[in-house]
């Protein structure tokens, strides 16, 4: 599950990649087809399967290592003569991926196969100790995929191919999910989208031609579907596509009088011949209008996907996933606060866990994504959730922001879900690209903290699945149980003093660096017009942020400059 951060602050992304790597059952025909799949990319000897060269299509066999049942292949197999030249089938669980692909390499297999082992979409795979030496493709592939073709794998029945199909077939075409123009946001306010003048969705992609033949009148096709009634159907001009090459298609923009409500985008790629590897011509995504900010799309609940789980390959101290923001009319608005997922590994669990959410002010003076940079950033509002039942991991789980922050127009926000805790894995969806949106609009839709360092994005493209939530300005706000606390002195250099103006009760006091790293954790109780007094002189000299959460819902944020 866990990725590698990109070193660089932006860096530009590969748009086109020369193989259209596959993970596909051949036969038997009942259940041939594309299947969903994540792949061991960064494991230091595993092939590039976008290189034909190293296509590996063979029959599939089940592992076993002498355990009963459908085997983890977390021991030395015992069926090497069943597996030598196949393609392994092994499933999560127990032991280190790159433990079960080496006991299979090690056992014959041209390839390996691990079933996920939860539901869901198939997660990013760490090497571990063992899969620096694996040498063969290893992909995952969804928990239902892995039950719709166990038994035909048993009876020897099963074939397929990981790699690229490029000049496989003399006549395919494909879409890729990083080649077409998606909607800036997959969910975006309405009270932002209230005629075409404020939003328009801009469509193309490019289309690529994987065949053996050069192909003739290939055309491109969008449509825009709203509650069962088609909004926009458009199709491009024909265009011809040598073997090899692409072609970007450029179609009429989409506006609406308004814009409400759950919009479904569907692109196909059309082939004047029979398509012999169909499974790739379409690319379906969403866009919500309604009281959120996302780059991930929503659930039929209104709240973000997560398709899997993510956090850094090394330890760290304050992990912070990040969405941006920036509109012309965002003072219609004020920002609540953020819907976020997180889970942990068994046997861990979430419970006493916490996510920090956090607003920034951007300020650095920059056009788009091509000259952004990330300098003069201000933390302006901040809030917290604590989980309480393990059965909230996974879920969506609301954090509100210790008070509305009303909005400006065209000021740059990040928001960030942070974790300070190296057990939590941030939820993130990877059913949607901004690639081709970066390099044609120049925006910079999502950001990554680390240790204080902010970054482009993962090397996978996956998106920070997070929900931000917003409300009409002149919305009241019921019962607001934010107070202001005003310490003294400020800067301080030993110790502090809180004044409570009349506050009583069992509160706990936490402080964060600069970095958003939990520093503090203190209990304290206090009552009627006391002046709570702390004992700062173990900080060292920086600038401090000052949670205060009192036991009745009551809580008070302030800053704090420690001078030494």
């Amino acid at each position: 599950m866990k990725r590698t951060l990109l070193l660089t602050a932006f860096a530009a992304t590969c748009w086109f990649s020369y193989g259209q790597v596959s993970t596909y059952v051949l036969q038997p025909a009942s259940i041939s087809g594309a299947l969903d799949y994540t792949i061991a990319d960064d494991w230091g000897l595993t092939p590039d399967m976008n290189e034909p060269a190293n296509l590996v299509q063979a029959f599939a066999a089940m592992v076993d290592d002498g355990t009963e049942g459908d085997s983890l292949g977390c021991s030395a197999l015992v069926n090497g003569a069943d597996l030598a030249g196949k393609i392994a089938i092994v499933y999560r669980g127990d032991c280190e991926f790159g433990a079960k692909a080496l006991n299979a390499q090690n056992a014959g297999a041209v390839g390996v196969v691990i079933v996920n082992n939860a539901p869901g979409a198939p997660v990013g795979m760490a090497a571990g100790a063992s899969g620096a030496s694996v040498s063969i493709p290893v992909v995952m592939i969804t928990q239902d995929a892995g039950a719709l073709i166990h038994d035909e794998v048993v009876a020897g029945n099963v074939e397929m191919f990981i790699g690229t199909v490029q000049n496989m077939f003399p006549n395919n075409i494909t879409l890729k999910k990083s080649g077409n123009l998606i909607p800036a946001e997959a969910a975006r306010p309405s009270l932002l989208s209230l005629d075409a003048s404020e939003y328009q969705l801009q469509l193309g992609g490019w289309v690529y031609n994987y065949g053996s033949l050069d192909q003739t009148g290939v055309t491109m096709k969008a449509t825009v579907v709203k509650d069962g009634t088609t909004l926009y159907d458009e199709t491009s001009d024909p265009e011809n596509i040598v073997s090899g090459d692409s072609v970007f298609f450029s179609l009429p923009t989409f506006t609406q009088p308004g814009y409400s409500g759950r919009y479904e985008i569907t692109y196909s790629a059309q082939l004047s011949a029979t398509d012999e590897f169909p499974n790739d011509n379409n690319f379906v995504t969403t866009l919500s209008v309604d009281t959120l900010v996302s780059y991930a799309p929503l659930d039929e609940n209104g709240l973000p996907i997560q398709d899997l789980f993510v956090r850094p390959a090394d330890a760290s101290q304050v992990f912070q996933i990040c969405a941006t923001f920036m509109d012309p009319n965002a003072s219609r608005m004020r920002m609540d606060g953020a819907y976020a997922a997180a889970t942990v590994n068994a046997p861990d669990h979430v419970t006493g866990q916490q996510l920090d959410a956090r607003l920034f002010e951007w300020n650095d003076v920059f056009s788009g994504l091509s000259d952004a940079t990330l300098n003069d950033i201000s933390e302006v509002m901040n809030g917290n959730f604590l989980y309480t039942d393990s059965a909230q991991a996974r879920e969506a789980v609301y954090i509100p922001f210790a008070e509305p922050m009303p909005l400006v127009d065209n000021q740059h926000y990040i928001i960030c879900v942070a974790t300070s805790s190296e057990l939590m894995f941030m939820g993130h969806s990877n059913s949607v690209s901004y690639d081709q949106n970066d390099l044609t609009l120049d925006r910079v839709t999502t950001l990554l903290n680390i240790d204080g360092t902010w970054s482009g994005g993962w090397t996978g493209g996956e998106v920070p699945a997070i929900g931000v939530k917003v409300v009409d300005v002149n919305t009241g706000v019921q019962e607001h149980k934010f107070v202001q606390l005003t310490p003294y002195p400020n800067p301080a250099v030993s110790h502090l003093s809180i004044p409570m103006h009349g506050l009583s009760g069992n509160a706990v006091v936490q402080i964060f660096d600069a970095k958003g790293a939990l520093v503090s954790d203190t209990q304290v109780q206090v009552g009627g017009n006391n002046i709570l007094t702390m004992d700062i002189s173990e900080l060292t000299g920086g600038v401090y942020m000052f949670h205060v959460n009192f036991v009745d819902g009551k809580r008070s944020s302030f800053r704090v400059v420690v001078t030494k």
